[in-house]
């Protein structure tokens, strides 16, 4: 804008002399050349210098993310198994109490991801009942558990006296939504009684193959808890 002005100008009679043509002319380091060549080396891109700078920086930053990434993804299955196995013990306490009947809830010897409801804790996952599955990487567990004696102790499982711990074993929960346990032939007998005159209590266990432990707990009275392991012998 400044240079159209000065061209106006430059058509006026009072100044059209050699001197001020020249006073008037831009000039090598005027700020439209500078702003021109500026503009010129923008457009050459970026150098190769430069561009690998920015993929170093790319690789290091993915570098540090995906060991983190995969942990969260790790931590977010464990967790979501064991809160899903959780809701299926509570839909098999509610199906009991709803039914006036004893209902079970058993995972597969047979597919260590998979948990279901039933009505005879003999017989595998039938149609039309309720039924889990573990999420990616994430299996059952029978042995191998780390200490659990916070979970022992939860349950009323206090030295050598209370209930017996009942690991991965068929949880029942009779018509009135209390923990039983099958006694005789018949799956309609669920007694409160774990063999020794107290009430059963359950404990289950899952993990993943990097070394996440996840458990969920029934008392004597019928809560259902999911713990996620933290190390140490600490549950949460």
């Amino acid at each position: 804008m400044k240079f159209r002005v000065l061209e106006s100008a430059l058509h006026e009679p009072s100044l059209q002399t050699p001197i001020l043509r020249v006073f008037l002319k831009p000039t090598k380091d005027s700020t439209f050349n500078l702003w021109s060549r500026h503009m010129k080396r923008r457009a050459q891109g970026f150098s190769l210098v430069e561009t690998m700078i920015v993929v170093a920086i790319i690789v290091i930053l993915t570098v540090i993310a995906v060991p983190s990434i995969h942990r969260l993804n790790s931590n977010y299955k464990i967790d979501a198994s064991g809160h899903s196995v959780a809701s299926l013990l509570a839909q098999a306490r509610l199906q009991a109490v709803h039914n006036n009947a004893p209902a079970y809830t058993q995972f597969s010897a047979a597919d260590l991801t998979l948990a279901f409801v039933n009505n005879d804790p003999t017989q595998g996952i039938a149609a039309g009942n309720s039924d889990v599955a573990l999420n990616g990487g994430v299996q059952f567990q029978t042995a191998g558990m780390p200490d659990h004696q916070q979970l022992d102790n939860y349950l009323g499982k206090n030295g050598g006296g209370g209930p017996t711990v009942k690991i991965g074993s068929p949880v029942g929960f009779n018509a009135r939504g209390l923990p039983c346990v099958q006694n005789g032939p018949s799956p309609a007998v669920c007694l409160q009684d774990d063999g020794t005159g107290a009430v059963p209590v359950f404990e289950w266990f899952m993990a993943d193959s990097d070394g996440n432990w996840a458990a969920v707990t029934v008392t004597a009275a019928g809560r259902i808890k999911a713990w996620r392991y933290t190390g140490q012998g600490t549950w949460q």
